[in-house]
């Protein structure tokens, strides 16, 4: 049925949260495309707006075409129950904008975290 990632930008402190991102088709290259991310970010820090736009660009370079990848409204406890909105796939994954450090939740990526 796909390789369905929901990918969260927040805030250094978690104040702050991206739209969730929704992506059909490239679970298991969540962790490269943050690290492609994080290169194009430098210098731009914890901008959380920007690095999720920035994100949404590159997964779109990845998965051309007008399906497959999406904006939800993300869940007010995100942060604490990030578990509980996964799709199943890869997961919900959730990225410091300060560091690019991410977790995931609910998936196949939750044993597997940023180096």
């Amino acid at each position: 049925m796909g390789d369905r990632a929901l990918v969260v930008f927040h805030s250094a402190d978690g104040s702050r949260v991206s739209p969730t991102i929704y992506l059909h088709w490239l679970g298991e290259k969540v962790p490269d495309l943050i690290q492609e991310l994080a290169t194009v970010m430098k210098g731009r820090e914890d901008d959380v707006e920007y690095a999720s736009a920035r994100f949404c660009a590159i997964a779109c370079a990845h998965q051309p075409g007008q399906l497959s990848i999406g904006l939800m409204e993300t869940p007010a406890d995100i942060m604490t129950n990030a578990k509980e909105h996964s799709h199943g796939d890869a997961g919900v994954i959730l990225v410091d904008a300060d560091t690019f450090e991410w977790k995931a939740y609910g998936g196949y990526l939750e044993d597997t975290q940023a180096a």
